[in-house]
This record gives C-alpha cells, structure tokens and sequence, in this order.
C-alpha cells in the first residue's frame, strides 16, 4: 500500500510571450479607441513542463493540480500540454486539472472588467445540479459574490457576476456556443455605466443582461480556480463535477469594459497575427502515453485511451476491417455523461482508436445520454447503429434510434463520422402487451439488430410487469421485446416478447433484461446447427448483490415467423465462473463464427479509479458453437494467437515436478499459457500465476477431479487490503480424462478456458514487483504434463509495452495499532469515551449497506472477511447518535505516515476521524466522509512527529442525514519498545 506524502511546489520552465493574445498590438489605441489597461492577472500556459504555470503579471507559480502529479499506479507525469494559438496550451483533462490561484490581482469590479480567453472543448458535461463547467471563477453562489465565466450544456458561455443581494448571470445564444475541436475566443465583460453584462464569442456580441445599481461584490475568501467550479458537486463521493474538458490558451483578467467595436477589433488582431491568419487545429486526441507504466493497466485488450468505459457493443465487419463501439465518459474514469467510443482493427485484436462516434446533443433524440446498442450493415451505404436515446424530458426516458456514417459521401471505411436520426425507431407505449403482462416502458433500451431473407429484427431489453397507471404493482421477469421491419429506419412493428423468465421459478436473470444477444451457434466445424444462443445481462430496480456480476444464456431454437424463443432448458446457464465478465454482445463473422465481446468489469473502489485515471476494459473476443454432446463451446478467438511474441517454454510428455523446474526460468505479467494435463489419480492440479518466489502474492486456478470444480482463488493476489478478493469458480467435467487450459494474462486482466466448455474471467491487483512467476503443483496421484506452452504477449496499440511502477516498500520495524482492523469482530483495544452511537454492534463483515452498494472495506490475510466499523445503527438511534471512540495510545514510530479508510458524513467540524497528540490532545491531522458510504483511503504525512504518544480518536457529534461515520484498517507504523 503506497502511503503519499506531502508535496512541495516544484518549478516550471517558463516561457512564451510577454503579451497575451488579446494584447497583440496597441492599434485600436492608435486608432481612436479607449486604450486598454494591463491586464490584472493573466495565464499563458507556455510551460513546457512542471506542476505550476506562471500568473504573468504578478509572476506567481500558480499550481496545477493534477491526478499524475503524484501518481499512484504508474510514474509521475506533468500536466497535458499542447500547441495552443500561439505557444502552448494547457489541456484540461475534465476530472483532475485544475490551476489554483489567490486571486485576480489588484481588481475594482466596481469600475468594470473584462475576462477573455481561447478555449477548444473537448466534450460538454452535462450541466451536473445545473451547475456551469466553469472556464475561471472566484465566486460564492450561495452570498451571490466574486464571478465566472464557463459553459452550460452543449457548449453555451455563460458569465456570472454577484452583487451580493443577486446572482446575475447571462448567458451566450444557445446556437452560437463554444464548438467542440475547435478554437474559440470567450470573453465576458461588466460595464458599470451600462449596467450590463455582456459576452462574446469570437468578437461577436451573443448576451447581455441587466444588473443592479448597486457594486459587484468580490468574493476575497474564495481562492480563484482556472477549469473547476468553486462550489462543484460531489460524484460518488470522489470525483469533482462542473469542470472543464479541453485545451484553454491565454486566460486574461483585466481592468476596464470591453464594447462591440473594441471586441470585434480585438478578435481581428489576434487572426491577423496568426500564420496564415488563421486558426490552428487543436490537437485533441488522447495520447495512451499518458498511462505508462501503469502497473494494472491491461496491454493488449480493447480499451479506451482514457477515463471511463462499460460494455463494448456494436461489433461490425465491414470492407476488411472489424468496428467495435463502447459505452464511454470522456469527462473521467466515472460512470455518467454516456457517449459512445469507437476502435477499428483488421483482426479483432490489434485496435485502432477513432474519434466518439455518438455523444448527447442539443435537441436530438439523445440529449441525456446515448446508450448502449448494435450495429449492421445495410448494404452499400454501411453499417446503421442503433443506440439507446436518453431523452430525461420523456416519461420513458429512453428509446431506441439509428445513426448513419458519412461512407456514402467520404468513402472512408474507418467510419469516424456519423450522424444521428432525427426520430426515434422503437418506443415502448404504456401498456404494450408482453406475455403475462406489459412491458416496463421505462426499462426499454440496448437494441439487438440483424438482417436476415430481407427482414430487420430488433430485440430491444425490457421487463414485463402490471402497472397501475401510477406504479408497477407486480412483477414478472425480464425479457427481450421484438420488432420487425423491411428497412432499418422502419417503420416497425412490435411482435411481443421473445421469451422471458419468471422471477419465482427462474430468478437469476433478473427483473429486467439488459443487452439481449441471440446469434446462431455454428457446429464443431462451423456447419449450421439450427440452433441459437440467447444471452442477458441481468438488472434489477433496488440493489441485488448480483448485479453487474453474471451473464446468463441459454441455447434453444429462434422461430423466425412467431419471434420467439424456445430453450432447450428452463434454467439459464451461467456463462463465465469469475463474476467479472458482463455486458455481452455479439455477431457473425464473415467466416461465421459466432463472436462475443464483454466489458470485464474491474472491481475498483471509485478512489482507485479516480488514482488509475481509467476504469474497465474489454474482454478478449469469444468464439461460442455448440459441441458434439449438445453443450456450449468457448475459446479465445483464433486471432489471439496473433498477438504472441517469441515462445517462452515448449514442455511435452514429463511430470508436474519437471514441468514446474522448467517453468521456474519463466516469468510475466503478459502471457499467453495452454496447457493439457491428466490428472492420473491427482486429486487437485492447480496452476499459480502472478507469484512472488516467497509465494506472499499468489493467484490459483485450480481443478479438483473429485468434485469436477474448476476455481480461482484470490485471497492472496495482492497485498493491498482494498483490492477486492475472494473465491470463485463452478463445475467442469475433464474433457477426455485431461484438464485443457487456457490462460490469457495481461497485467490487471486474467482469463482462463478450461476444456474449451466455461470461462473464468477475473482481476488482480499485485503490488510487488516479482509478482510475475508460474508454478505447477498437483495433490496427490502422478499427473502427467502433456503439454504447456507459454508466450509473451504483445501490445493490442502497436506501442512498446512499458513495465509497470511499484510502490516503496513499507518499513517493517514497526508494530501494528491493536485491533487496527477490527479483525476481533468488536471494540477490543478501542475504548467508548462517550455517547452511544459506537459499540460493537458496530463492528461488522457487510459488504454492502443494502440501499445502494459495495462498501469496499479492506480485507487482509489477517481479516479476510472484512470487518469494519459501520457508524449507522438504527437499534442505538441511527444518524441521530453520537459518541467518541478512541484507540489505544501508542509511540508514532517508522515513517511517521498514517492512512485509513473513511466514509460516511461530511461534516470535517462535527464527523470526522483524527489523529491526536496526547500529551496535549492536539489534532494533528482528520478527515471526514464525503456524503457516500464507499471506503476511500486517506493518508497524513506526519513524520515531524514520529516519536510521539499519539491516539486515533473517531468523533461523531452530527445528527441528521448522513450523521454517521464509517471506519476500517487503521494502519499507524508503532514504534516496538
């Protein structure tokens, strides 16, 4: 576990001109034009490098914060900068950069003022708690002072000003916004004698409003922020919203108003002076550089250059090359603000990226959201996808719709540009009729499309249910609804429910259906068997501890004329033993190999995501037919084979011992592995991977030929206590009498194949650096190694694979704070100091807090059940309670550094954990929660104390919602006596 300590505030080169743009020339001075005054602050963002940027006109190193100044995964990395219109610019990577300074220098607002600056958005946030991304701002709304120039929805400048009794706010014309991937000149100004507010975009007048008589008031105790809000909402407990997303050049603060002519004047210039008079390009594509040497980061499955992914959909062939989309948020590794991302490969497993393919926009079909979907090729003008529209205004809020490619006009077959339709396609109705008894018109989304003999089908994921008009009343299952038409844009006509499973009888897929896939399943030789595939996701409306966990299927036969689905078997199968492996969707191959993708969910808390930068990845792509014996086959496709690089071992026909003395020259954290063993009276065969020599970092996968059970185990993959753990796998029969093994390993991602019949799909998280050995071992008997091939892997980018970064270690002459963990199940080694709200009833394994989700508590060797404190007890008065828990006291000793996890309220005054001096109870340092019940961990630097009496003192003096706090693996270095 990587403890962070303080840091101090490094230099930067500081270069570029010693004029802003918007101060190129002094022409319109000698023209007759009011001359304009030296600006109060300005930014240029020329740096190079380094953590700060220089304010020019006072010459202060203003801080960038920035998520890999002080990485935790990979090495440390600056801030993003690009070319700008002239010089550099900074990039704002919409979740982690901002700049961090006092103020905006010596400034009457009473006088009047004027904000300019260049900006190139990357993507619009989706106005969270109607909040404005803010460009720059020192404001406090709630005292209606200080200002702010930002964007609203879908790129719409906006400028605030308070007057103290009012917020005024004007906003540019909704269709004169600032334009994704391009430049734009945003300025704002206060005319005092006017008493407007006016704001232009590219020197061109696109708002005004009104103020009162009376002065704007400065908001002196705010710190100015560059590309944050001062007052952003709070996601998940982690991640700041209402930031901006792009690059931003020349940010001015200046004294004085700015009128028409003069703006108009002053655009001009800057063109003017710009080779070729005109604007650059902005370079805006995400650069995979920015995640080297992440040591979980996968190298060669699909993922997104950046931030957040979900499900890969939509997978398509067309004109030699493969397509694949995904749900995607460009604004940071955090699910929200759905777009749909792209790749292009020729093989399925080398990627190309390709710019966002669909993202919400202003009055479409999708202004909330485009969600997940499917692609087909509809003849000589290309792939059609149909999505999911989010439309939050509808009573529904979703629907499906279609969206075309500009290949008939540009003949482009990498597809980069689409357009979406102006009409929806399918829409659920109340009271659409589907089996027992309607459909849930407000879960109705992830089209399924094919062609085929001329007729579109369409499975759209649902649940049936009975509604009263006002609420469901009962009910019944999930299903996929299916519509038929001649041609993509319909019109369609719905045919009722393709089959669907009764919550009493068949409870596991769920209350509603997510992305229904069904495809034919060829035979062992690819020959047509007549059957089909259906898989589901499952969904249900409050929390379910398996949800986004399984994949269910069953195989059975698709009546073409009635639209439905008969199983050959009432009860699904599970699809994959890890419970990582979800959001399927599939389609046929030229060759007609029926293929699926999956996203492979990666278990992280939403602080590990917020430290990583990204979240999830793809599946490696899954060949499914159907066996000789009537059950389901699945491997790797064929193409993985494509990505090996020189063979590390070739072992054949020897025993597991001298299998295992070869493998110990073998090492990696990208392999590709087969191997074919008879158990030969052995009665476990297990293969370890991802193993330290002294084996304190290990993951199994192991067969037991009793019990015909094939598993992982995890509960000593990594020894950070917040990566999640645990036990997973289920029944395999030997194929033949022998174990076959596939395993693909790529850093974070392990895949396993077992008898060519399931899947286990999971993640590890090691933290030490030799975590990359193999070793073979079997219980019993004398199985024989028939044979073992193991390969390096390469990258699926193109780029070098860079080798992942490691922590320090921790120091080890230290003892630990009794009961630090709680792994006593109580209060043992804690003392109450008052109130009731702690005790140990307190203390708990729950992994979840039953209204919402995981609590992502720590579990170690020590406590590998998890317990912790949970703060909320409604038996001893719930949020209401309070009370003082204290630790034992111990002597700082080690590094002096602290950490612990954290949840709960946020309230740092009356709710917080801390560190106390005890000789005079002196805080020394405490954080509170953050208005989410999810673990993060916190950590203090207090090395200028290390030789202290120190207690950890937990304090609860908050009533009301979220009155509570929640504790867990307090980790304090003690100095042994």
């Amino acid at each position: 576990m990587k403890r962070r300590t303080a840091l101090g505030v490094v230099s930067a080169a500081v270069g570029g001109t010693l004029l802003p743009l918007s101060f190129a020339t002094v022409a319109a001075a000698a023209q007759g034009r009011s001359a304009r005054q030296a600006p109060s602050a300005r930014w240029e963002f020329d740096e190079h490098a380094g953590t700060v940027t220089r304010e020019m006109a006072s010459g202060a190193a203003d801080r960038i914060e920035y998520v890999f100044n002080d990485a935790r995964y990979k090495p440390d990395s600056d801030p993003v900068r690009r070319r700008g219109v002239r010089g550099r610019a900074l990039y704002f990577d919409g979740y982690s950069t901002v700049v961090t300074a006092d103020s905006p220098g010596e400034l009457d607002l009473a006088a009047g003022f004027t904000l300019d600056v260049w900006i190139a958005p990357y993507a619009y946030e989706q106005g969270i708690d109607g909040k404005p991304q803010a460009l720059v701002n020192q404001h406090d709304p709630d005292a209606k002072t200080g200002f702010l120039l930002g964007l609203r929805r879908f790129g719409q400048i906006v400028f605030q000003l308070g007057f103290g009794t009012d917020l005024i706010e004007v906003r540019g014309a909704a269709d004169r916004p600032a334009v994704k991937g391009r430049w734009t000149h945003a300025a704002a100004t206060y005319d005092p004698d006017a008493r407007r507010l006016r704001v232009y975009r590219d020197g061109r007048l696109i708002g005004t409003a009104t103020t009162p008589a009376t002065a704007p008031v400065l908001a002196s105790a705010e710190q100015l922020l560059i590309g944050r809000h001062n007052r952003p909402s709070l996601i998940n407990g982690e991640f700041h919203a209402n930031m901006y997303f792009g690059l931003m050049d020349s940010l001015v603060i200046r004294p004085g108003t700015l009128d028409d002519a003069t703006a108009l004047h002053e655009h001009a210039e800057i063109i003017a002076a710009l080779p070729g008079h005109r604007l650059p390009q902005p370079d805006l594509v995400h650069n995979r550089s920015r995640y080297d040497g992440d040591r979980h980061r996968p190298q060669f499955h699909m993922l997104p250059p950046w931030h957040w992914m979900n499900e890969p959909h939509a997978p398509v062939y067309f004109k030699d090359k493969y397509h694949i989309f995904y749900q995607h948020d460009p604004f940071g590794p955090y699910w929200g603000q759905i777009h749909w991302g792209h790749a292009v490969s020729t093989d399925m497993v080398h990627w190309r990226d390709q710019p966002i393919a669909l993202a919400p926009a202003v009055n479409s079909v999708a202004p909330d959201g485009c969600w997940s979907g499917s692609a087909h090729v509809d003849g000589d003008r290309g792939p059609v996808l149909f999505f999911t529209g989010g439309d939050d205004s509808l009573p529904s809020g979703q629907r499906t719709c279609l969206a075309v490619s500009s290949y008939p006009v540009d003949g482009d077959t990498d597809l980069p540009t689409w357009t979406m339709g102006s009409t929806p396609v399918t829409e659920a109705p109340a009271g659409l009729p589907a089996g027992p008894g309607t459909a849930w018109a407000q879960n109705f989304r992830d089209p399924f499309v094919w062609e085929e003999e001329g007729v579109w089908y369409q499975l759209t994921g649902s649940g049936i249910v009975d509604y009263d008009g006002t609420q469901v009343t009962k009910k019944y299952g999930g299903t996929a609804l299916v519509h038929t038409a001649r041609r993509p844009e319909g019109p369609w006509t719905y045919r009722g429910p393709l089959h669907h499973n009764d919550l009493t009888t068949v409870p596991e897929p769920g209350e509603v259906w997510e992305l229904p896939v069904l495809l034919p399943l060829p035979g062992p030789h690819g020959k047509r068997t007549g059957k089909h595939i259906l898989l589901v996701s499952p969904w249900w409306s409050a929390f379910n501890p398996d949800a986004v966990r399984h994949t269910y299927y069953w195989i059975g036969t698709f009546e073409k004329t009635t639209c439905r689905f008969t199983p050959d078997h009432d009860k699904p199968d599970e699809f994959d033993f890890g419970e990582h492996f979800t959001g399927p969707s599939g389609f046929v191959t030229p060759d007609g190999r029926s293929v699926l993708f999956s996203i492979t969910q990666d278990r992280r808390s939403e602080q590990q995501h917020a430290q990583s930068g990204w979240a999830h990845n793809a599946g490696m792509p899954v060949s499914v037919w159907l066996r000789e014996d009537g059950t389901l086959g699945v491997e790797p496709i064929a193409e993985a084979a494509g990505l090996r690089g020189k063979q590390l071992a070739r072992i054949r026909q020897t025993s597991v011992q001298e299998a295992n003395r070869r493998l110990a020259e073998v090492s990696g954290d990208l392999l590709d592995i087969s191997a074919v063993i008879e158990p030969r009276g052995a009665k476990t065969i297990t293969l370890a991977v991802r193993a330290c020599p002294d084996g304190t970092e290990r993951t199994l996968l192991s067969y037991d030929t009793t019990e015909h059970r094939f598993w992982i185990d995890r509960s000593r993959s990594s020894l950070d206590p917040d990566t999640r753990k645990g036990v997973h796998g289920g029944t395999v029969e030997l194929d033949g009498g022998r174990l076959h093994l596939r395993v693909l390993l790529d850093r974070s991602m392990l895949e396993a194949y077992v008898n060519e019949t399931n899947s286990l799909t999971s993640r590890v998280y090691p933290t030490r650096k030799d975590a990359t050995g193999l070793r073979l071992t079997a219980e019993g008997g004398a199985a024989q190694v028939l044979e073992l091939d193991v390969w390096p892997m390469n990258s699926a980018y193109g780029t070098p694979v860079t080798p992942a970064a490691y922590d320090p270690p921790r120091p080890t002459n230290v003892d630990a704070l009794p009961n630090h963990d709680f792994a006593t199940g109580d209060l043992t080694g804690w003392t109450v100091i008052s109130g009731t709200t702690f005790s140990d009833a307190d203390i708990t394994a729950r992994t979840d807090w039953g209204w919402g989700g995981p609590f992502y508590q720590a579990k170690t060797q020590d406590d590998p059940t998890g317990h912790h404190l949970w703060g909320f007890n409604a038996d001893t008065g719930g949020d209401q309670a309070t009370g003082v828990l204290r630790s034992a006291t111990v002597v700082l000793g080690g590094d002096g550094v602290v950490d612990l996890l954290v949840s709960g309220g946020n309230d740092p005054d009356h709710l917080y954990a801390a560190v106390v001096r005890a000789r005079d109870g002196k805080v020394l340092a405490k954080e509170t929660g953050r208005g989410a019940e999810q673990y993060r961990r916190v950590v203090f630097d207090l090395a200028a104390h290390i030789g202290e009496q120190i207690y950890i003192e937990i304090v609860d003096q908050a009533t009301g919602g979220w009155g509570h706090i929640n504790i867990d693996d307090v980790n304090v270095p003690v100095r042994r006596n």
